[in-house]
C-alpha cells in the first residue's frame, strides 16, 4: 500500500509541477527574453510574477503549491516506511 501512495504522490507532484512550468512558458511576458537555457527553472517557480502575464498567475502558483506538497507527501511515506521497517522486531535477536 505505501508503494502505490509513494508513487502516486510522486508522480501527481512531478505533473503538477511540470504543468505550472508549462503554463509560465505559454504565458511568458514579449518584454522578456524567451525560456532557455540561461534561465534559472527554481526562480521562475517561486517568483512566476516576474516572468508571465497576470492572468494566469494564480493557476502557476497553485500548481506550483500543490506539486511541493504532493512531493512533501511522497516524501512523507519514505520517512513512514522507514520508521516502520527499524521498528519492526526481526526474528534473528534470539
Amino acid at each position: 500500500m505505501t508503494e502505490e501512495a509513494f508513487l502516486g504522490l510522486l508522480f501527481s507532484g512531478i505533473l503538477a509541477l511540470l504543468a505550472g512550468v508549462l503554463v509560465t512558458r505559454l504565458h511568458w511576458r514579449a518584454d522578456i527574453p524567451p525560456y532557455g537555457r540561461r534561465t534559472r527553472f527554481l526562480d521562475v517557480t517561486l517568483h512566476p510574477e516576474a516572468y508571465v502575464t497576470a492572468a494566469p498567475l494564480r493557476a502557476i502558483r497553485v500548481l506550483n503549491l500543490a506539486g511541493v506538497l504532493l512531493l512533501m507527501g511522497a516524501m512523507g511515506v519514505v520517512v513512514y516506511e522507514i520508521q516502520r521497517v527499524v521498528r519492526t522486531p526481526t526474528n534473528s535477536a534470539r
